[in-house]
């Protein structure tokens, strides 16, 4: 593992580490990435062996490696995913996107690092042994179906990739699961959804969750399998079914276990879940529960709005799917801010098409193209997931390129409202 940089003050800077050395072992164990190093790292005692410029050094280190290493290191190449699911967004993008929105990855280290959702096929039996060794837990889990010849249609697999043993596997060693099921209307619903939840509550507490997400389709299908979105009564039908079995799973392991993404309740015109109903947001990443955390962040916020600002008008983009939302439960308080004019601007996703309407998605030329003209105030308020970490839009645009074209500042707030209205303080 190489040494990509070394911060100043810390425990690596402190023994001597230096840009470019390769981490080679730990205590004579094989150290192929920043699992391995932070597992064997915490030893009492640690002896690493450190390859620099063709020569071998030994560091001792008594007492661990306990707190700030100051050590970045160079990213372990990801496993690629090898299966061709019916319903993969991957497959959906537009020809000339950068080149990391085509990689699929499939990587149980990503999904214990970062939460990234795994179906387990290219599991081997030596990384399943790996995960129980190391305590990853938890790892999140693509399930879609446990019926075979279901799984293996909706994954475009050819033979059984033995599911429920790794499953059971990993149960016995009590790593804890997470699962999801992307749901395709007439595929894997009705008696498949059914038997795939009875079947992975028996795992229960290790399976601890499971989210039921709809597919998502864009305008990019040529040549792929013919799927239908989630409609209003769709969506109905299946919260009424999921209110009922929750209940019985309620009753029986005394945890809701199944959670429907937001878009569902949305879709349906339902109101959305209290928050004691995500018990502890296990999926939020997923979008399950994310909508209702965040109008009662907002709520939060609200204790701590001025009663007044310097004249100004926001405007807030969002997807067209939740701008009734932001409608009905941001406008009403935020106009009782004297000075303050705030205004929903719902984009329509012309990049993507097809039935995409979440604000993640939203790409930064059909915002300009949407906005542009209109009277935007003083601030344009982005959706808080529409950016990578490096701050690009899907379409590779950058805030400062829609700011540029749009006249006007362009923010992407990190922790709420309350951080941008503050600044209009008098």
């Amino acid at each position: 593992m190489k040494v990509l940089h070394i911060a100043n003050g810390g425990l690596a800077d402190e023994i001597g580490l230096l840009p470019n050395d390769e981490i080679i072992s730990i205590n004579e164990h094989p150290i192929r990435d920043v699992i391995d190093f932070q597992y064997w790292a915490a030893d009492d005692v640690v002896s690493m062996l450190v390859e620099r410029n063709g020569e071998q050094i030994v560091f001792e280190i008594k007492g661990g490696m306990d707190g700030w290493l100051g050590a970045e290191f160079e990213t372990f190449k990801y496993k690629n995913c090898g299966n061709h699911c019916i319903f993969c967004f991957v497959d959906q993008n537009p020809a000339g996107l950068r080149k990391p929105l085509y990689f699929k990855d499939e990587d149980f280290r990503l999904s214990f690092l970062y939460g990234n959702y795994v179906t387990l096929t290219n599991l081997s039996q030596k990384e399943l042994a790996r995960i129980a060794a190391q305590r990853l837990s938890p790892i999140y889990i693509s399930v879609h179906a446990v019926d075979t010849e279901l799984r293996k249609h909706l994954l475009g697999i050819r033979g059984n990739d033995r599911l429920l043993e790794k499953i059971a596997f990993l149960a016995e060693h009590e790593i804890e699961m997470h699962a999801q099921i992307v749901l395709c209307p007439g595929i894997n619903d009705g008696k498949y959804l059914e038997q795939t939840v009875d079947t992975l509550s028996e795992y229960y507490p290790y399976i601890k969750t499971i989210a039921i997400v709809p597919l998502g389709l864009t305008k990019y299908r040529q040549n792929l399998t013919k799927l239908r979105n989630v409609d209003k009564a769709f969506a109905l039908e299946l919260i009424q079914w999921e209110k009922n079995k929750s209940k019985v799973f309620m009753e029986r392991l005394h945890s809701y276990f199944i959670y429907l993404a937001d878009e569902f309740y949305i879709l349906a015109e339902k109101s959305l879940p209290d928050a004691e109903r995500y018990e502890d947001f296990s999926q939020i990443e997923n979008g399950v529960g994310m909508t209702r955390a965040f109008l009662d962040d907002f709520r939060q916020e609200c204790e701590e709005m001025p009663g007044a600002v310097s004249p100004a008008k926001i405007s807030i983009v969002t997807g067209t799917m939740v701008a009734p939302i932001l409608q009905k439960n941001i406008v009403p308080f935020l106009q009782k801010i004297e000075g303050l004019e705030t205004e929903i601007i719902p984009v329509k996703n012309k990049f993507y098409g097809g039935g995409v309407s979440v604000s993640g998605l939203l790409v930064g030329q059909d915002i300009v193209n949407q906005l542009s003209g209109r009277d935007l105030g003083e601030i344009v308020l982005l959706p808080p997931n529409c950016l990578n970490q490096d701050g690009l839009f899907l379409d590779d645009w950058t805030v400062e390129k829609v700011a540029n074209k749009l006249y006007t500042n362009v923010v992407q707030p990190k922790t709420g409202f309350l951080e941008i209205i503050s600044t209009l303080k008098n």
